[in-house]
């Protein structure tokens, strides 16, 4: 009798898991491409961030988001449209320097959709540049930086991380 009890306790979170994995597998599309660009940008390769951002752009505009609360439905609306803004910008140029410019805002951007919309199995990483204070995201706490991969590849810091809850 104890051990139906505590499986009917416990079945809610069983479910909760299930729906978050289900939701991340749905969502991870987003993450994904953001990680293509940031990778191309520390590559200094802008042919390959502005085809990253193309494809980031498709994914965006066709993006229904999965195991999200109905207030952040308005929250993800507003944010959607920034994003879309800058990665058009970012696949519209392919001098890096302005690449660059728009992914500071896009990473901003995207680091708030992170706390709302559960879409990495990994924990995902907020870095900042200490000299600059530029951020972006990150699934890997090792420091990469995007902006000055040349100079200051490695210069950076963790700033805040979304932990996977899946």
């Amino acid at each position: 009798m104890k051990k139906l009890l505590l499986l009917l306790a416990l079945a809610p979170f069983a479910t909760l898991s299930a729906q978050n994995k289900r939701a991340v597998k749905h969502n991870q599309s987003v993450s994904v491409s953001y990680l293509a660009i940031k990778d191309a940008l520390v590559a200094n390769d802008s042919v390959s961030v502005k085809k990253a951002a193309a494809s980031m752009t498709a994914v965006l505009e066709n993006f229904k988001p999965a195991g999200m609360s109905v207030d952040s439905q308005q929250v993800f609306t507003a944010t959607k449209a920034k994003l879309l803004a800058d990665v058009t910008n970012m696949a519209g140029t392919q001098n890096v320097n302005k690449q660059r410019k728009y992914f500071t805002t896009f990473s901003q951007t995207f680091w708030q959709l992170t706390g709302i919309i559960p879409m990495s199995k990994n924990t995902l990483y907020y870095q900042q540049c200490p000299m600059t204070g530029v951020t972006w995201v990150s699934d890997k706490e090792e420091i990469k930086n995007p902006y000055y991969p040349k100079n200051m590849l490695t210069c950076g810091k963790v700033i805040a991380e979304h932990t996977a809850s899946l």
